[in-house]
């Protein structure tokens, strides 16, 4: 049974757990950028072990995302489910971008497989594994905060059984992690606009990006 006298009330306002989260999608953004700048130092590299250590931008979504397990396990029973809900919010929302741009990337990736040149076979494979990992491991880390929202809020009887392991299985695929959040913080009556604001972006984005394909054909057949 939920004890709820480890979960005092929600307040509005700005609270210390919102910078793990602000933390989070900075870092995300930050590490490709990184792992570029750090090609300098590459170059200048003595030794192999030395050279290693330059790619010390690749652990950033995994040392944040320990982070994040860490401070849901420690403040899971002192914070209202709504601290979980808005970090959560914060995080999916703020890259969807982010993701968007990495599937185009592995995409593109993919489609120079078929290139003449031989040596994309293997080349494009390769960077689209590595961007999947690297992309799987920034969706983990993230997800404790939706992983502790759906487990107090389905303890407080706001979600029932099914949806909240469905929703927690969720959490660890590409693109159904955001649809389960959404549906999840429209069933609690929070972030309802916004929600609805984003669907809206992608859905645009989405025909947007149909209608310039369609365009680039068009040109392709004609010319």
């Amino acid at each position: 049974m939920y004890e709820a006298k480890y979960a005092p009330e929600y307040r509005k306002g700005f609270h210390p757990i919102y910078l793990l989260a602000i933390l989070y999608v900075i870092g995300i953004y930050a590490f490709p950028f990184l792992l570029s700048a750090v090609n300098d130092g590459l170059e200048n590299a003595r030794s192999e072990s030395e050279a290693v250590i330059h790619y010390w931008p690749v652990l950033l979504p995994a040392v944040l995302g320990v982070i994040n397990l860490a401070a849901v396990v420690i403040l899971r029973k002192r914070l209202h489910r709504f601290y979980f809900l808005n970090c959560t919010i914060l995080i999916k929302y703020c890259l969807i971008p982010f993701f968007v741009i990495g599937g185009l990337c592995i995409a593109l990736a993919l489609l120079l497989t078929f290139t003449p040149v031989v040596i994309m076979v293997f080349v494009g494979p390769a960077i689209a594994v590595t961007f999947s990992v690297l992309g799987w491991i920034a969706l983990v880390g993230g997800s404790p905060y939706a992983l502790a929202y759906a487990i107090k809020a389905k303890r407080e009887g706001v979600h029932g059984k099914v949806l909240t392991t469905v929703a927690c299985i969720l959490q660890f695929i590409f693109g159904a992690d955001v649809i389960s959040v959404m549906v999840l913080s429209m069933k609690e009556g929070r972030w309802r606009k916004l929600t609805v604001a984003v669907i809206l972006l992608l859905v645009l984005a989405a025909i947007a990006a149909l209608i310039g394909v369609g365009a680039m054909i068009l040109l392709a057949l004609q010319s």
